[in-house]
């Protein structure tokens, strides 16, 4: 189906396009001694005639594609030279037969005397809008393609993005897993009720991580329920080495994010972070509304005589590009390691489900 065809907007559009030309024609018959009446008369309708007519320039033109070879573009201009030859005549053609039609009106019964004595005039001007109309329509085929292409290239980025979402709950975090495992053999000889406690937390953290897997966007709200479910568990591994600052704005919450964004911060921060000091100390989870923005920030003690972190690791790195593939130029990822504090601030439109 012609694309024009396929929404009024652009068939109006379209038409609207054929009124200066039809002004044009009206203008060029006065200059030839015709009258306004007669130019107007036989000029608004025959642009409409040419309008329809010149919409068949489209299935020449996707029946012959543009190529790079010399040979090719011979062959199309024959094509395109042999059409134009055709449609100027017809609308010539038509001209005339129109004419004919309204001579029976008054006034206007010179008309098919002008018509015919301008009918060489007619065919040019017919020959030119047709390849003018060629030229439209690969315009119109390439346009149709570079939509094609941006929305196979969307269809593309959302698969990947499935596809490392997939990835991302498969390894949810197989260390922390097997972790949590040890754990809990350990404690099922020395504290029972702990260990029931830790089997427990670990099934609703389970639980929560592949209810959120199924979906694209989650609220903030969710996230930081699943944060808290997986540092529950952790703080029966760590004890008082673990400590929680959680530091939440409520107009936060509602905050829709890429789903499984906060949880791989979260875990960075305990293995790289928390786990690699004697003492512990204190993650800091906080959130706030800023100006239309949500401001996500991860921060922990790191020991200050392990090197610096140069660049991102896997995990972060996703983040990063998941962020910026979801809100775009709109959101910013900030990673900041000091000597003794690592710091992951997220920030992003604040935007919540309807």
């Amino acid at each position: 189906m012609h694309p024009l065809l396929a929404s009024r907007a652009r068939l109006g559009t379209y038409l609207l396009g054929w009124v200066p030309i039809a002004l044009m024609l009206t203008g060029l018959a006065r200059s030839l001694g015709w009258s306004w009446r007669e130019g107007a008369a036989l000029a608004l309708p025959l642009c409409l005639l040419a309008a329809l007519l010149y919409l068949s320039a489209w299935f020449l033109c996707r029946a012959l594609p543009l190529g790079r070879s010399v040979e090719g573009l011979s062959t199309h201009a024959m094509a395109w030279g042999t059409a134009a030859l055709l449609m100027g005549g017809l609308w010539s053609g038509l001209a005339w037969l129109l004419a004919r039609m309204l001579a029976f009106l008054p006034g206007l019964d010179a008309l098919p005397q002008r018509v015919g004595a301008g009918l060489p005039v007619l065919t040019g001007l017919g020959i030119l809008l047709y390849l003018a109309a060629v030229a439209f329509s690969y315009l119109l085929l390439a346009l149709d393609r570079a939509l094609v292409a941006e929305r196979k290239g969307a269809e593309l980025q959302l698969l990947a993005q499935e596809s490392e979402l997939k990835a991302l709950r498969a390894q949810l975090n197989p260390h922390f897993l097997f972790n949590s495992l040890n754990s809990l053999s350990a404690l099922t000889a020395v504290d029972p009720a702990r260990a029931r406690e830790m089997c427990v937390l670990l099934a609703d953290f389970l639980r929560r991580s592949l209810g959120l897997g199924e979906r694209r966007l989650v609220p903030l709200r969710e996230e930081l329920d699943l944060a808290r479910a997986y540092l529950a568990i952790e703080q029966i591994r760590f004890g008082t080495r673990l400590q929680v600052d959680w530091q939440i704005d409520p107009a936060a919450e509602p905050a829709l994010l890429p789903t499984l964004l906060l949880q791989p911060l979260v875990e960075n921060a305990i293995k790289h972070g928390i786990a690699a000091l004697p003492e512990g100390g204190t993650l800091c989870v906080a959130a706030e509304v800023l100006e239309g923005h949500v401001l996500l920030r991860v921060e922990n003690p790191r020991d200050e005589d392990a090197p610096c972190p140069q660049g991102l690791g896997l995990g972060l790195n996703q983040v990063r590009q998941r962020l910026l593939g979801r809100f775009g130029s709109r959101a910013r990822f900030e990673a900041l390691a000091t000597e003794t504090r690592h710091r992951i601030t997220l920030v992003f439109p604040l935007e919540v489900e309807p």
